[in-house]
């Protein structure tokens, strides 16, 4: 699969004075705004995952792994593309995007994303 992709952070007011460090509500949408949730994508759609942070430190490095789970070619146990981001301080929402110059195959897909190496989160979605 060819794939580009692009990170992008929108910052929130943290609404806690000491948050448990983490992240949490992660989802799929469509838009960069995250207004259309969904796990189910057309061909030409670009792939957006959301979640929020909280209390973590400058610098934790987050990384999104995409996987094609059941598309002829592709290892499903082989991420298809990761994308590596540095945490910067007053984020409180960030999300990955995968895009594709080709249509997508038809097929599920998977996302995991992991906070300094461990993996913290996980969505399944498809491409009808």
């Amino acid at each position: 699969l060819s794939a580009v992709m692009v990170i992008v952070l929108v910052s929130l007011a943290c609404s806690s004075l000491n948050p448990t460090p983490g992240a949490s509500n992660f989802y799929m949408a469509t838009d960069e705004d995250g207004a259309n949730k969904t796990n189910v994508f057309s061909s030409s759609d670009d792939f957006f995952v959301f979640f929020d942070v909280a209390g973590i430190e400058a610098g934790t490095t987050f990384q999104s792994r995409w996987y094609a789970l059941d598309i002829e070619g592709e290892d499903p146990n082989v991420p298809f593309q990761t994308i590596d981001y540095a945490y910067e301080e007053g984020i409180g929402l960030i999300y990955f995007q995968m895009t594709s110059a080709e249509p997508w195959p038809v097929g599920s897909y998977k996302v995991e994303v992991y906070m300094n190496g461990a993996k913290v989160g996980e969505q399944g979605f498809a491409v009808q």
